[in-house]
């Protein structure tokens, strides 16, 4: 995924050192990709309160949801979360807020 998103600062951060909210408040991404629903749900407080688009890839149940306006919507198409589906709504949310959009 590091290489479709070419255009970004990608970090990676394993979820089992707990307390997601912390972690996204210190570091003050601009975009948010989770990969389970206990971090989508973790991660909408920060995400509403800051207008930040998060970004909830499901690869069993080949789903990408995205969370922004303060509610989910299902994204992308029946291959699933395909790489090029995440890099185009990275690529929208990014573009949107340098915008002014939130």
């Amino acid at each position: 995924m590091r290489s479709t998103l070419d255009f970004a600062e990608v970090q990676t951060f394993a979820a089992r050192g707990g307390d997601l909210d912390g972690l996204v408040r210190w570091l003050r991404p601009d975009v948010l990709i989770v990969d389970s629903a206990q971090a989508a749900e973790d991660a909408t407080p920060y995400a509403e309160e800051h207008g930040l688009p998060v970004l909830h890839v499901s690869v069993q149940e080949r789903t990408l949801r995205v969370y922004r306006h303060g509610t989910w919507e299902v994204v992308g198409n029946r291959d699933g979360p395909t790489p090029e589906a995440i890099r185009n709504v990275v690529a929208g949310a990014l573009f949107a807020r340098a915008g002014g959009e939130s």
